[in-house]
C-alpha cells in the first residue's frame, strides 16, 4: 500500500494492530526492531490520529485531554456525525482515535476563533500541530476532536502476521531498549 502524500513512489508494509480490548488499528510498519529475541514494530496509523478534549464550563480554564475517549461513546457518535458532514469518518481504533478521509480542505475551512487544543494534547506542547476537526455539546459540556498534523508512532509486538500494541507499563520498560536499537540500528538485549 502506498503512503498518502508520497506520490505512490514507494510501497510500505501495513499491519493490523490490536489492543487489549480487541480494537484494531490499521498501521504502516515503519521499522522492525529486534529486542531480546522478539520483533517489535514501530507503527504509524494509516489514518489521521485524533485527540478528544473536554472544555470546562469556565471558559478561562484549560481544556482537558480525555485519556480514554472510548468511555464517551455518545460523544464519539455525535462527533462521527459531525465529521460525516465533511466526508470524514471517526474510527474508534486501538491505541488512538483516527479520522479517515481527505483532510486537505479541513484546515482551510477552520475558523480562526476555534479554541486551541490543551497543551497536554500534544507530546511536544505545540498546539499548532493540531486542527479542530469537529466539536459537539453533550450533557452541557463542549467536546472537541483534534486531528494531528504530526506523525504518531506506536510500538507493537510483532508475530505471526499480527501486531499487538504494548501496554503502557511494558512500553515504559522497553523504551530505553527501543531507543538504543533505533540509534544503533541493531538488535539489543543479547
Amino acid at each position: 500500500m502506498d503512503r498518502p502524500g508520497d506520490g505512490g513512489s514507494a510501497a510500505m508494509a501495513t499491519v493490523m494492530a490490536t489492543d487489549a480490548a480487541g480494537r484494531v488499528l490499521h498501521c504502516f510498519l515503519e521499522e522492525s526492531i529486534p529486542i531480546q529475541d522478539q520483533d517489535y514494530g514501530l507503527l504509524s496509523p494509516v489514518d489521521t490520529p485524533a485527540r478528544l478534549c473536554r472544555w470546562p464550563a469556565d471558559l478561562t480554564a484549560d481544556p482537558e485531554l480525555i485519556v480514554d475517549p472510548h468511555q464517551y461513546p455518545q460523544v464519539l457518535d455525535a462527533l462521527d456525525m459531525a465529521l460525516q458532514e465533511q466526508e470524514l469518518c471517526l474510527v474508534r481504533s486501538a491505541g488512538v482515535l483516527t479520522v479517515a478521509g481527505n483532510l486537505d480542505g479541513v484546515e482551510a475551512s477552520m475558523d480562526p476563533n476555534d479554541p486551541p487544543p490543551p497543551d497536554d494534547a500534544t507530546d511536544d506542547g505545540d498546539p499548532d500541530t493540531y486542527v479542530l476537526l469537529a466539536s459537539v455539546c453533550h450533557g452541557g459540556t463542549e467536546f472537541g476532536l483534534y486531528g494531528s498534523q504530526d506523525p504518531c508512532f506506536l510500538l507493537a509486538r510483532l508475530g505471526h502476521g499480527a501486531a499487538e500494541l504494548l501496554a503502557p507499563d511494558t512500553l515504559a520498560q522497553l523504551q530505553p531498549l527501543v531507543e538504543e536499537a533505533l540509534a544503533h540500528g541493531e538488535e539489543v538485549g543479547h
